[in-house]
């Protein structure tokens, strides 16, 4: 049955530029909490990254509004967050991933994802939770 992971990674900007660990292929991936290049590998990382699992794009989607909202001034996003929130149940809605990024304070980066599962973009991945 479809589901949707929810994962957060929030800190320094510089560690997030660090590529290397972002890779699949990378000595560090498996243990580095940083989010993946492609939004998919979320899946191939450790099971203790899943913040939280909903059955239906709403709830995932809702979970996203609510860290964003805990991050950044709503008034200030573009596209509005409704907007942001409806083209996430939609993406969801068929299977493909959602992943949104922003800044925090001072050099904070804060990246947001929920990622279909089974996923389309990685088919091969078994789910974290099986």
């Amino acid at each position: 049955m479809p589901h949707y992971h929810a994962y957060s990674w929030s800190g320094p900007k510089p560690d997030f530029d660090r590529e290397r660990d972002r890779r699949p292929e990378g000595p560090g991936f498996a243990a580095s909490d940083l989010p993946p290049l492609q939004v998919a590998h979320w899946l191939r990382k450790p099971r203790r990254l899943i913040r939280a699992t909903y059955e239906h794009p709403k709830e995932a989607a809702d979970w996203l509004a609510e860290r964003v909202v805990e991050t950044v001034t709503i008034s200030a996003m573009r596209p509005p967050l409704e907007t942001q929130i409806a083209l996430a149940v939609d993406t969801l809605g068929w299977g493909g991933d959602v992943s949104w990024g922003c800044y925090g304070a001072g050099t904070r980066f804060v990246s947001l994802a929920v990622v279909s599962c089974p996923n389309r973009a990685d088919p091969a991945v078994a789910c974290p939770l099986s």
